[in-house]
Formats: structure tokens, C-alpha cells, sequence
């Protein structure tokens, strides 16, 4: 079956700039489809679109119910099994339990309140659900934000075995073990391609390499034509003002009405000949916006005197008197780039906050080297509200420089006005990403840095740490990022 868009458009209100400005697409409801673009470019938008949640131009048509993932838990204390059945519109017991077992959540979990569940089981059980039910089109939106590296396997290798849903995500490696088409959204409207993500950026890449070369040449030409402009228009002037300075010597031969007459002509041919070029370079000016830029990322380490910036020995992990890792031992050197992996809920975020005295969880012998300055990442973007210079403001960083890394990184001058409530999430995070990349460290302490990140940035981001080899702690649960970037990792395991 169809889902066809047509002349889609799509306004905030109080935004001068439409989201969608009339495009349209096919769809077939049978692809496993995975939904990519820039921050901002309206993916979570076009889902709530899809859910008739916003009012808009033009038609959508979809011959199936739409769902959405997360499904909106309103009592989290209730038992799994009850929020399940709700998420699944009724659907019963043994359809739940079987879509469980692909997953390979125990059965106990589905009597179990649903806040006891780890953030992972959560993800797991809301995608069960909508996978229960039938005639539906499940939208799910980043469903990876809170899967570690064997959480996002497994929901690919169970996404991999359905049919017909629409997944937006920016893991590169989660979204090529499960979809055979790509929807992206661009700067000049939507494309689809037949294939996983490393198909569509084979073809992002030769197709951007091409405009490039394309708005080159148009560049020239455009310069060209305004000066051809330029010219005509002095032209112009000049055969207007020669109508009424004839010289003395020719004055008694000249028939003013003739020379008027010759001159207006002049002028008017002169001023379409301004108009036809002026056409001419807005038309080609217009061309250069299908280029989607990529710029280069800027990163200043400090050097310290010692090559052992962080010592941590016999670490433990422990909440309100309860131990969740033990054995946690390592020793982070100067240049190195290590990440600190394993399942969700081993206490990888709170040795980060430890290490940035955010936080007492780990315990044991933390060795840090004298005057050593951090530079931290957190996970939970929560806090940023108000305006951008505020936070800038806060963090003593340097605004132009925050500004340029955000520009690289697509922000458009008219969001540096705009509160940062309003953001989206992954807009919230490139701002966290650019005060970090604005502060002068010896270390750089991120945490989940690439949540809700866009796939584009994260390959500035990867090019950037190649490129500037910093000091690097994380926790990162991006396959593709982990295998280019890092150095080396600390696996963590809980108990």
C-alpha cells in the first residue's frame, strides 16, 4: 500500500521559516524505512504529522492507522502486561509474550510495575507492543536513546525480521542492520533511496561533490553577471546624462528631440539588459542552496607536563548502599581516547559525574593529575532554557566561537535568537557539544555526546577528533563512532 504527501507544508507558529514549504513524496507502507536529516529539519514533525497531531497544508494520505513509539506510559507504577495491552490497543497476553521472547525479555517482566524495568526493557516492551497489533504503521521515533551496544543488536535483528514500519535514527550501524529504504530530508525537500544508510551516503556524498563543483562554476557566472550588470547600468546613466550635455562645438547641428528621443531608447534597452542579468544571477543564486554544507569542526587542546592525567583503582560503583560494578580499574594517558562500555545500569554515567565532581557514586583510589582541566559533556540536556548567550555566558566561554562551531554544525543565525526551550532535543545537545569544543581542556569528559545527534554531524565529529586527537573519556553507545574514533575501552559489567 501507498502513503503518499502531497504540497506538504508545515509553519510553527511565531517561526518566519516553514518546516515544509509544499513538498511532496511516495511511500510504500511495506518498506522497512529509516527516516535521516539534519537537527531540526522536522523528522519528529513529520511523524506528528503523520498522527494528524498538527495542522498543516496540503494531503497526507495513509491507508493504515498510524502508532507511535514511545508510547506515552501515563501510570508507570502500573504492571507491564496492563501498560502493554494499552500501547496495543487490547491485543492479548500470548501475542505480547511471543513478541517479548524475539526480544529476549524474560516472561516475568510483563508482571513487573513497568518503572522497575530498566530504560532498556521499557524500549523493548513499548516496541513489543506496537508490533502486536496488526493494520497499523508503526512511526518510531530514536528508539536507541537508551539501548546499549547489545540492546541495539537485538532491536535491530528484530526490526530486521518485520515489515512496513518508519524508524528515525542517526545510528548509521543500527539503521543498516534493519532498513531497505532511506527517507531523507533536505535542504530543498524530501528523497528516497532504495537501500541501508551506507548506500545513501555513497550517494550523499558523490551527489554534494557534484554541487560543489556545480556551484563553483555558478559562482563565477553569477560574478559575471553582475558585473555585466554593473556595466550596463553605468551605461545607462551615461547615455542619460549625455542628453542634456551636448558639447558647444556640435550644439547648432544636434536635434534635441532627436538626441532625447535616441537617449531614452538607449536607456530603456540598457535597464532590460540590468533586469535580464540581474534575473539571470537570482536564478542562479538560487541554485547553490541544494548543496548541504559540511564545515570543519575546530578543537584546542592543552598540553599537560604528565602523560597520566586519571588514575582510577579498586572502583566501585555503589547507590544508596547497593553496588552495581566492582573492579572498575584504568588509567587514562595523554593523546588516549577510551570509552567506557557495557549494559545499561553498570555505572558508566556516574563515573563520569564522579570524575567532573558532579557526583560521589565511585568509590575507591581517583587519581587525578594536579590542575588538570576538564571539559564535560553530560547526558541530560534538561537544563538549557533562556537564551543562547546565557548559557555562554555561564560556561565563560567565547560566544563567537560557540556561534561559529553551532554554524558548521547547520544552525541558522535565526535560531541564536530563539529561547532554547524550543529546541529540539538534538539541537539542545550540538549547543552542549559547542561549549565543550569552546573550552581549552586536557580532558574531554562526554557523556552520551551523540544522542539525537544527526548522522552528518557525527561524521564532522569523528573527522574533528581524528583530526585534533584529544583526550578523550566517554560513554558512547554508536558502533560506527566507537570503531573509528577511540583508542581503546573499559569494559564495565554489572552485577
Amino acid at each position: 500500500m501507498r502513503c503518499s504527501i502531497q504540497n506538504l507544508s508545515f509553519t510553527y507558529d511565531g517561526s518566519s521559516e516553514a518546516v515544509f514549504p509544499g513538498w511532496s513524496v511516495e511511500l510504500d507502507t511495506s518498506w522497512r524505512l529509516g527516516l535521516t536529516g539534519r537537527n531540526g529539519r522536522g523528522k519528529t514533525t513529520l511523524l506528528r504529522l503523520m498522527m494528524g497531531e498538527l495542522p498543516h497544508g496540503g494531503q497526507i494520505s495513509l491507508p493504515m492507522q498510524p502508532v507511535y513509539f514511545p508510547y506515552p506510559v501515563s501510570d508507570p507504577e502500573d504492571m507491564t502486561l496492563n501498560v502493554m495491552q494499552e500501547a496495543a490497543g487490547g491485543e492479548p497476553e500470548w501475542k505480547l509474550l511471543k513478541e517479548l521472547r524475539l526480544l529476549e525479555v524474560t516472561e516475568d517482566a510483563l508482571y513487573r510495575p513497568f518503572s522497575t524495568l530498566s530504560r532498556g526493557e521499557q524500549t523493548k516492551a513499548l516496541l513489543c507492543a506496537l508490533f502486536a497489533r496488526e493494520d497499523t504503521y508503526p512511526l518510531i521515533d530514536e528508539p536507541t536513546n537508551h539501548l546499549d551496544l547489545l540492546g541495539r543488536r537485538a532491536v535491530a535483528e528484530y526490526l530486521r525480521r518485520k515489515d512496513g514500519f518508519l524508524l528515525v535514527s542517526h545510528d548509521r550501524a543500527f539503521l543498516n542492520d534493519c532498513v531497505d529504504h532511506i527517507l531523507s530530508i533536505n535542504k530543498t525537500g524530501f528523497q528516497v533511496i532504495q537501500g541501508n544508510y551506507d548506500t545513501w551516503e555513497e550517494q550523499f556524498d558523490r551527489q554534494n561533490a557534484y554541487e560543489l563543483k556545480r556551484n563553483e562554476g555558478l559562482k563565477k557566472e553569477i560574478g559575471r553577471l553582475n558585473q555585466s550588470a554593473r556595466q550596463a547600468a553605468q551605461f545607462a546613466q551615461k547615455a542619460e546624462k549625455d542628453k542634456f550635455h551636448v558639447p558647444e562645438s556640435v550644439q547648432p547641428a544636434v536635434d534635441r528631440g532627436y538626441a532625447g528621443a535616441r537617449s531614452a531608447a538607449m536607456m530603456k534597452r540598457a535597464k532590460a539588459a540590468v533586469q535580464r542579468r540581474e534575473r539571470a544571477a537570482e536564478e542562479k543564486s538560487g541554485l547553490l542552496h541544494n548543496l548541504e554544507r559540511v564545515g570543519d569542526l575546530k578543537l584546542r587542546n592543552l598540553h599537560h607536563p604528565k602523560q597520566e592525567l586519571m588514575t582510577i583503582e579498586k572502583g566501585a560503583v555503589r547507590y544508596d548502599g547497593r553496588e552495581v560494578c566492582r573492579d572498575v580499574h584504568f588509567t587514562l594517558r595523554q593523546g588516549e581516547r577510551l570509552a567506557l562500555t557495557g549494559p545499561n545500569g553498570c555505572g558508566k554515567s556516574s563515573i563520569l559525574k564522579t570524575l567532573v565532581g558532579e557526583g560521589s557514586a565511585l568509590q575507591g583510589s581517583i587519581r587525578l593529575a594536579s590542575g588538570l582541566v576538564i571539559s564535560y559533556v553530560p547526558q541530560d540536556t534538561g537544563g538549557l532554557s533562556g537564551a543562547l548567550e546565557g548559557a555562554i555566558a555561564a560556561r565563560g566561554a567565547d560566544e563567537t566561537l560557540v556561534k561559529a562551531i553551532l554554524r558548521n554544525m547547520d544552525f541558522s543565525r535565526e535560531q541564536f535568537a530563539i529561547d532554547m526551550q524550543n529546541y529540539s532535543q538534538g539541537q539542545k545537545k550540538k549547543v552542549l557539544l559547542a561549549l565543550s569544543l569552546a573550552t581549552p581542556a586536557h580532558v574531554y569528559i562526554w557523556d552520551e555526546p551523540l544522542n539525537y545527534i544527526d548522522v552528518l554531524s557525527r561524521r564532522q565529529i569523528e573527522e574533528l577528533i581524528l583530526d585534533s586527537c584529544p583526550t578523550l573519556l566517554l560513554v558512547e553507545h554508536d558502533r560506527r563512532f566507537l570503531e573509528t574514533v577511540m583508542t581503546g575501552e573499559i569494559p564495565l559489567s554489572g552485577l
